[in-house]
């Protein structure tokens, strides 16, 4: 059985990504699955820990996420592709990289801002980290 991993943060981008994966699942042979997973950044500052609870992070975490991965769960829902959700809270490009070893996933399909040049370089790009770091296939859509 297939198993994609497809990080999904309710851009365009991600929405083709999870199309590719749609259409990737219907073609297996022997069946496929989806993980999806919405990774969060954390809030930072020594002010947040000191006056916001920790159970009142994880919440606004799964709330703001639950936003992302709501549509991509009812457009796989809806194209009969069995699914699991999840929700990551760190840096994007490491904590796909750990899902994706965690759940055995046997590719990363995910979406590209296409940030080149010296944008790419000053910001980084979690897709060119996740290319790096990955032990499993990754197809980067545009």
């Amino acid at each position: 059985m297939l198993t994609l991993l497809v990080p999904v943060d309710g851009s365009a981008f991600s929405d083709r990504a999870l199309q590719y994966a749609i259409a990737r699942c219907a073609a297996a042979p022997q069946g496929a699955r989806i993980h999806l997973l919405n990774v969060q950044t954390p809030a930072v500052g020594v002010n947040v820990k000191m006056f916001v609870s920790a159970e009142s992070l994880e919440t606004y975490y799964r709330e703001e996420a639950m936003k992302v991965l709501q549509p991509a769960v009812e457009r796989l829902r809806a194209a009969g592709v069995p699914a699991e959700h999840h929700i990551g809270v760190g840096d994007i490009g490491s904590v796909v990289v750990e899902y994706a070893a965690d759940k055995g996933c046997d590719e990363i399909v995910m979406g590209t801002h296409g940030r080149g040049g010296l944008i790419g370089t000053v910001l980084g790009s979690v897709a060119q980290r996740v290319v790096q770091q990955a032990r499993v296939p990754v197809v980067l859509i545009k």
